[in-house]
């Protein structure tokens, strides 16, 4: 297998989440004035919901995100501000007059939560807010704590799509990972999904760990075609600073991930796997059975609709401000008690940076509608973004067509890069707002410096 032309130094493996990307943190006074909390949602269709979950019963070597070791009178009450930062919102005109097309609680490890904890936050957030007929509810969890029971009880509750954090099929590389499950255990938690009713099951799945062999990575992609998973997410693994497994490696404790071309053989090697199963891979990492697709995704991403960010660490997009939310749970949990929201900080998109958030999300799942761009605003995104269609086009990244702006295959690969392309020039330098950062909810102590990256 050839390597291709290489555009880019280096292959982004970190997605677009935020854009723009937030960096001022806010009045608590102007907070309603910039998310526009008092205006009615007057864009017709459907929103996205996620919330964040903090607590591990494990803490994964390799994990970014804000996450603590599970503590059930931490839960309680973190459930109860929780939920009060909910209702909070729901009280504005703005949210009370959304209507939900998804629901996504992630982590952290949201399994951690009992099974009436889980049901009960569902129902609450259902009472509070309005939900689509259709719309997806999806919880991540482990599968060394997702048990039938709370299986069926979210289930009953309306949560109808689950997402498990396998990572790996090798004994091995689980202990390399640090991760809190057997893969004999994550069999077992799949059978039990199935059981329960989940007709829609996903997995994530981690690719280039030290050492690891392009049969041993063969071997796990096809375990989750064998198990006919709805949706599978492949990770090239990154070595995020502040992480356990940025200390191994460091001091060469644990070897490093190998190099670009093994990286590229190996992507290459799963993403033709579960094409020719049956998946279609409708983002750098995304590949689902029909009718499958992430629609979390697509409303934010794709549409770039509002998302109601709750949680310690959340991030939301509201009013066209792009929102990150206290992370640490003391400081997190005082300003809901104060009566506040909890914005760590933010940055507001006037119209130009609206525009260069719509390619640059959309873009991650493959293609910019440009009817819908126009709908939006009444612009051509070619006649906007002439200099980079120009150029990725010219360099084989992206397709131009009378419908859409779109990534070809060999753009697929550089995905993460291209939508970078899309950034104006005041968020070009991403590495300004360290992403490891924001995935925190914590800003760097005065003084401090971010450890330097390992897997560049």
């Amino acid at each position: 297998m050839s390597t291709p032309t290489i555009p880019y130094a280096s292959r982004e493996r970190i997605c677009v989440s935020h854009y723009p990307l937030p960096e001022t943190p806010p009045q608590q006074s102007s907070l309603a004035a910039l998310m526009e909390l008092d205006q009615p949602n007057s864009r017709p269709g459907q929103n996205a919901m996620y919330v964040h979950i903090p607590f591990c019963d494990k803490i994964c070597n390799f994990c970014p995100f804000n996450k603590q070791l599970m503590d059930e009178a931490k839960m309680d009450a973190y459930l109860l501000r929780l939920n009060a930062e909910v209702a909070r919102y729901a009280g504005t005109r703005r949210v009370s007059s959304m209507t939900f097309g998804s629901l996504a609680i992630g982590g952290g490890t949201p399994s951690c939560m009992t099974a009436g904890q889980m049901a009960g936050f569902l129902e609450r957030c259902q009472d509070k807010l309005r939900f689509a007929d259709d719309a997806e509810f999806s919880i991540e969890g482990n599968p060394s704590n997702f048990t039938y029971e709370k299986l069926v009880a979210a289930r009953a509750a309306g949560c109808n799509r689950i997402s498990f954090g396998v990572q790996t099929f090798n004994d091995s590389f689980a202990a390399t990972l640090e991760i809190p499950q057997e893969p004999e255990t994550s069999r077992e938690a799949t059978r039990l999904a199935r059981k329960a009713g989940y007709d829609n099951v996903g997995i994530d799945l981690i690719y280039n760990l030290p050492g690891q062999t392009v049969e041993q990575w063969r071997a796990d992609v096809q375990e989750a075609i064998d198990w006919r998973y709805d949706h599978v997410t492949l990770f090239s693994l990154i070595i995020p600073p502040f992480t356990r497994l940025h200390s191994l490696i460091d001091t060469s404790k644990l070897a490093r991930p190998g190099d670009h071309e093994h990286e590229v053989t190996l992507y290459r090697l799963a993403s033709q796997m579960l094409r020719d199963a049956g998946y279609e891979q409708y983002s750098v990492y995304d590949f689902a059975l029909p009718g499958k697709i992430n629609k979390h995704a697509v409303l934010y991403f794709s549409e770039q609709r509002d998302l109601l960010g709750v949680g310690a660490a959340a991030f939301g997009y509201l009013g066209r401000y792009m929102y990150v939310n206290k992370g640490p749970l003391a400081e997190y949990e005082g300003c809901v008690d104060d009566g506040g929201l909890p914005v760590l900080i933010g940055s507001k998109a006037d119209r130009g940076e609206e525009m260069c958030g719509q390619m640059a999300k959309g873009l991650r799942l493959f293609s910019v509608d440009r009817h819908m761009f126009r709908e939006l605003f009444d612009r051509d995104a070619v006649d906007v973004f002439a200099d980079q269609v120009a150029r990725l086009t010219a360099q084989g990244l992206l397709t131009v067509t009378d419908d859409a702006i779109a990534l070809t295959e060999e753009g697929v690969f550089w995905g993460n890069n291209v939508c970078r392309e899309f950034f104006s020039e005041r968020f070009a330098q991403v590495e300004a707002i360290p992403r490891e950062v924001l995935a925190r909810g914590r800003l760097l102590k005065e003084g401090q410096k971010m450890p330097k990256r390992l897997d560049r």
